[in-house]
């Protein structure tokens, strides 16, 4: 397709008003990773006009505070992209915000990034979500109220076990330097009627004494089930209601909420409406790089004779990060018993054929109900 051709076709979804649609196909182009050709300058321009085409749309529709949080994370993310930098200070110019930033602060800003997201490799879109609707708003709050937007409340995870939720949410917490506190049903159950909504009101008191706090749940749904199920008891009204009246005045007392549950549909309607969870993510098994990532970190520490990784991470499609553990440190065991002195891509590849991924592209789609 020539280029004429491209601009015509955006040409038509502009005067068509299709703004989502638009956005969605930038989104896309700019999130893009690029693999091979990455470093393929004509590649890099391509993405750095997608963004700048982006950014025009957002300004020219008048969502100012969106063409911001996009151009900050650019210069996070990417760092050394100058345009990105002198677009990002000239709207907040325009937007009469005052800033500090002076030469000395960008240069330390080109030098060290703050989104750390470390060995939590691939799932390229889910962190850039992250990055954009829940790190930015929290880092940068004065911008985001500025312009009237909504700061995130909380922030919901689900999907099947053994997918790193945990460490994601640890990551998060790291990068926004909040204190990590982290309960779950085993923690807070109570063997009393009624006694587990002290203890709720009390975990919130707790996070409350740690702000500014993320305070993780894991298992929400053994927290706040839904009441509409039959199997539920009624001793749980009360445990909900509490639960939700904490939820609410949370992120005011400076502490922000994630859950993690295996089944969205067994927590209660009520606690994830808009307003509660304001963000909710579907953490399904690893992506091809996330998975090679996984075995290089997996034998980082163990004498190993393995280079053919993308063969690795395309013969253990939805294999969880739990699931390359164990294949990782079951083939090493294997390889100490037999004297061997270090691991091969045999002994890795006899145990991933005998031991199958447990998720199924069916059952995959079942956690994203």
């Amino acid at each position: 397709m020539k280029p004429s051709d491209v601009f015509y076709a955006w040409q038509k979804l502009i005067l068509r008003n299709k703004p989502a649609t638009i956005l969605r196909k930038l989104d896309k182009m700019i999130q893009e990773d690029g693999g091979i050709f990455k470093d393929d300058p004509s590649y890099k321009e391509f993405r750095s006009l997608s963004l700048q085409f982006r950014i025009s749309l957002l300004l020219e529709w008048k969502r100012y505070a969106e063409a911001l949080a996009w151009l900050c994370l650019e210069t996070e993310v990417n760092p050394t992209n100058k345009d990105a930098w002198a677009m990002k200070e000239q709207l907040k110019k325009q937007l009469r915000f005052s800033t500090e930033d002076n030469i000395t602060t960008i240069s330390n800003k080109l030098k060290a990034p703050i989104f750390m997201w470390g060995p939590v490799a691939g799932m390229r879109r889910l962190k850039a979500i992250i990055e954009r609707d829940i790190i930015l708003p929290i880092k940068e709050p004065e911008f985001y109220r500025a312009m009237n937007v909504t700061i995130p409340k909380g922030m919901l995870l689900y999907g099947p076990p053994g997918c790193g939720k945990t460490f994601i949410v640890k990551r998060i917490a790291l990068m926004l330097r909040f204190n990590f506190v982290e309960v779950s049903p085993s923690t807070i159950a109570s063997t009393y009627v009624h006694g587990t909504q002290e203890k709720i009101k009390k975990m919130f008191e707790d996070a409350h004494k740690n702000r500014p706090c993320l305070l993780f749940i894991d298992e929400l749904e053994a927290f706040v089930p839904n009441r509409s199920r039959t199997d539920v008891s009624y001793h749980y009204q009360a445990e909900v209601n509490e639960f939700l009246i904490q939820l609410n005045n949370a992120y005011q007392n400076g502490i922000f909420v994630v859950g993690a549950t295996n089944h969205l549909n067994m927590i209660d309607e009520a606690v994830v409406r808009p307003g509660r969870f304001d963000l909710k993510l579907f953490v399904g098994p690893p992506d091809l790089e996330a998975r090679i990532e996984a075995f290089k970190q997996q034998l980082k520490y163990k004498a190993h004779k393995i280079t053919k990784w993308l063969y690795l991470g395309e013969e253990t499609e939805n294999f969880t990060f739990s699931e390359i553990t164990y294949v990782v440190d079951q083939a090493a065991r294997e390889v100490a018993n037999q004297k061997k002195d270090f691991i091969d891509l045999n002994d890795i590849m006899k145990v991933v054929t005998r031991t199958h991924a447990q998720l199924t592209d069916e059952k995959i789609r079942s956690y994203m109900r």
